[in-house]
Parts: C-alpha cells; sequence; structure tokens
C-alpha cells in the first residue's frame, strides 16, 4: 500500500519511492514557481545521491514496454537487472559496426555540439548484471569537465557525448574494443567487456578555436585578425570555468587571452577598437576572480589596465580598493560607476560601506593625532594614544572585506613603537609600501 505523506515537510524516503510509491496532499502551503526549472529530471549539481537514486530520477526503470510489463507482471526493471542485448533492442547505432549504441531518455535543445567541445557531464558506467556502476560522477554531486578530441577519453565514450545535445539525456553501450579492450581495468572491468553509460550533457564550450591558437607561428600570433577567434573562445571558456566557481583556472585563461591581446601588432583604429573591447573583458572578469580569490592587489592591478572602463570595471575596482582600506581612491571608483548606473542597489550599497568604514577609521585617526607624543613632557597621553591604536587594529580585524589599513604620516619613533607592539599582540603585521617615492606604512592582516 502507497504511503501517505500529508506536508513535504514531513520528508520522503527513497525505500517507499522504490516500494509502492508515496501519495501526498497539496494544500496551500505548496505554491506555483513559475521559475522551476521544467526539465524531466531536475538535480542540484550541490546534492548527494546513491547511484540508485540517480537511476530512478533519470527514469531507468522503465525501458520495458508497457505492454510487457503487463503481460509479465514483473515490476520495475532496471539497467542492473536488464540484459545489454534487451537494451540494444531499443536503441540506434551510432557506428557502422553498431559498437556504439545509443538511447535518448530526454532529449537536449540546439545543435549537436562541437567536435572540440569542452563539456561539462554526470553519467555512470556500467557493467551487464553488475550490482554497482563502475564509475559515477554522482557520488560526489559534481559533474565532471571533459575535453574531446585530446584521447583523454574511452574512444566509444567519446563518440558517443559528440552525438550529444546541451541537457541531453541518454544510455550508450559501448563494445570493449572502443572501450578496455582485451585488458580491461582490473580489479573492477574484466578483458573483453562491454560498458554502458548513462551520460547528461550538462554544458560544454566550444574550445576548438582556443586550442588553434598554440598551432600558430610566430608571425600570426602578432596578427590580431589570426588571433581574435581563438582569444573569443579563451574568453568563454574562462567564463565557463567562473560558472563553476573555479575561479583559479578561470584567472589562468582570463590571463593568457590578455597575454596574447598584449602582444599583438594592430594595423588600424578598426582592429584597435575591437582588442580593446576584448582587452577590456578579460581585464574587468580576471579582476572580478582576483576579488573572489581574496587578491585585492592583483585585482587593482588588472582593473587598473582596462581601456574601456565601464560600471561593471569601476565597481569591482572600488571594492578592490575597499578591501585592502583605500577608501578615498575606492569611494572615486564606485562614484564613477554610480554615475553609469545611478540606479545599481550593489553600487548604492558599496559606496554606504565604504564611506561608513572611512568615517570610522577618520575618527580613529584624529584620536591618535590628539594623543600623539612629542617630548617628555606631553608622553602622559602613551595611554591614550595606545588605546587608539588598539582600536585601530580591532577595527581592521573586525572589517572581513579589508585586508589592510594605511596609518597617518608624521608619527615619531616612539609612536611607531606603540603601532608595531599593538600590531602583535593583535595578530597584525606592520608594513611598509613605497609607490611613486612616497613610503606609507600600513596595518595588515596575515594572508589566510
Amino acid at each position: 500500500m502507497a504511503t501517505h505523506v500529508n506536508s513535504l515537510s514531513d520528508g520522503l524516503k527513497i525505500s517507499d519511492l522504490l516500494n509502492d510509491g508515496i501519495t501526498f496532499e497539496i494544500g496551500d502551503d505548496v505554491g506555483n514557481n513559475e521559475e522551476e526549472e521544467d526539465e524531466e529530471f531536475p538535480y542540484s549539481p550541490h546534492v548527494q545521491f546513491t547511484n540508485q537514486e540517480m537511476l530512478n530520477m533519470l527514469n531507468m526503470n522503465n525501458f520495458e514496454d508497457e505492454e510487457e510489463e503487463e503481460e509479465h507482471d514483473a515490476g520495475p526493471s532496471t539497467i542492473y537487472g536488464m540484459s545489454f542485448s534487451k537494451l540494444k533492442s531499443k536503441m540506434t547505432s551510432l557506428t557502422p559496426d553498431q559498437k556504439v549504441m545509443k538511447f535518448i531518455k530526454q532529449n537536449g535543445v540546439g545543435e549537436i555540439i562541437p567536435q572540440d567541445a569542452q563539456v561539462s557531464v554526470h553519467y555512470l558506467g556500467n557493467l551487464e548484471y553488475r550490482d554497482e556502476p563502475f564509475d559515477s560522477t554522482y557520488s560526489s554531486g559534481k559533474p565532471r569537465t571533459l575535453r574531446l578530441n585530446q584521447n583523454f577519453i574511452l574512444p566509444g565514450l567519446e563518440i558517443a557525448i559528440r552525438s550529444m545535445r546541451k541537457h541531453e539525456k541518454s544510455v550508450f553501450i559501448i563494445h570493449p574494443d572502443l572501450a578496455y579492450k582485451a585488458i580491461g581495468c582490473p580489479p573492477r572491468i574484466p578483458p573483453n567487456e562491454e560498458v554502458a553509460f548513462i551520460v547528461h550533457l550538462i554544458d560544454y564550450v566550444d574550445n576548438g578555436s582556443a586550442l588553434t591558437y598554440q598551432d600558430l607561428n610566430a608571425e600570426e600570433k602578432q596578427s590580431f585578425n589570426h588571433v581574435e577567434l581563438p582569444i573569443i573562445h579563451m574568453l568563454a571558456t574562462a567564463r565557463d570555468h567562473f560558472t563553476k566557481f573555479n575561479f583559479k583556472q578561470a584567472i589562468r585563461e582570463y590571463r593568457r587571452a590578455i597575454d596574447c591581446l598584449e602582444s599583438v601588432k594592430l594595423k588600424d583604429i578598426s582592429e584597435e577598437n575591437r582588442m580593446n573591447e576584448l582587452l577590456s573583458r578579460a581585464c574587468t572578469n580576471v579582476g572580478i576572480c582576483y576579488n573572489k580569490e581574496k587578491l585585492p592587489f592583483k585585482a587593482c592591478l588588472a582593473l587598473g589596465r582596462v581601456p574601456i572602463p565601464t560600471a561593471k570595471s569601476y565597481y569591482n575596482f572600488g571594492i578592490a580598493l575597499l578591501n585592502i582600506g583605500e577608501y578615498d581612491c575606492a569611494m572615486k571608483e564606485l562614484r564613477k560607476a554610480l554615475v553609469l548606473e545611478p540606479r545599481n542597489n550593489s553600487i548604492q550599497k558599496a559606496i554606504q560601506t565604504t564611506n561608513a568604514k572611512q568615517l570610522k577609521y577618520r575618527e580613529i585617526e584624529r584620536r591618535l593625532w590628539q594623543n600623539c607624543f612629542r617630548s617628555n613632557t606631553e608622553k602622559k597621553k602613551v595611554t591614550e594614544f595606545r588605546k587608539a591604536v588598539s582600536d585601530l587594529c580591532e577595527n581592521l580585524i573586525q572589517s572581513n572585506d579589508v585586508l589592510r589599513q594605511s596609518l597617518s604620516e608624521g608619527f615619531t619613533r616612539e609612536e611607531y613603537e606603540i603601532v608595531r607592539e599593538e600590531a602583535a599582540i593583535h595578530g597584525l603585521n606592520v608594513v611598509t609600501s613605497t609607490r611613486h617615492g612616497k613610503e606609507t606604512v600600513y596595518l595588515q592582516k596575515n594572508k589566510p
């Protein structure tokens, strides 16, 4: 008998789903969500599932025809309990010799992916009549990124993936000649064994043109016409890494594109304009990645090189400057961003945050100057000066988005000694930076 559930908040048991099913009431607590994914089998890449749960979500238990199920009344059948020959009866061949067979469980969208694409996939690898898969991405909850046409993937699996469209879910059976061959992969995969892969193609990036850059000769790499398309694909690859929160790899790709752009020779103003557009995208986005990685100094360097600034580049430059305690400079950049996008809530909020931190710092700075001592007769102010320095250290520590704080110029040697003592007590460093011949002393947090 089916289990009855009054509310989804009660939770569901996989065992109930697999056995007699579940019935549940829908009341006022369940509303319509027009923005819900309309995929047939939605999933979250951040949630771990067992392999059997994924098979059920992929609806792998309905390969048998409804008429056959009614006639034999054998119950649901999964890929674990079904012969490959039976699966093949419902499949089409991707090769003339039928060594790669395919069954589409959910149609994808758009065109078939490019031959040199970089793909993001979830998959299960199964052997005939085995209870557990020999390979699975679902156990970790993270899709795997594969690059086609690089001889890194099983030949049969590459043929299979090349036949797919974005969001497609399909089942493939691959002959051992295009899988693990006569050797197998001991101890999990015996010799001369057919394998089945259930593949969900989540996304892809056409990375083929980016790869061709390395094949250009030195003269071609200096020609904008030759490098423009490969660089566009480098930026697309970097963006794909960014969307997967792989900021370090995105930084590598963006920097690679920047290096390529800065080495070209431009023939006319048209090429210069197109190059500046690409360079602006790359510098802005690598600056954002540096901010995500909490590397604001490198973010400042990148964002300061943007040839065609936008509200996006000004905003992220301001955030990077805020993170290193350069409040005046941060405010200038944020105000430039606000001029371009006066209704942007993120920019407005950043300005408010910067203003609040700036006012707090100035108040502490005022106290420092009021209580600094320049002669023996004024040493009674030491206690108040030390308290102001301590408050400055505490303020820096409590500001999660600020890594360092500059000190005013003109303190005596004794006053700087108190600064160093308080910094050591609070676990901070005192560092000196020279820029344009001007020396500035900072309180700085230790790197995580």
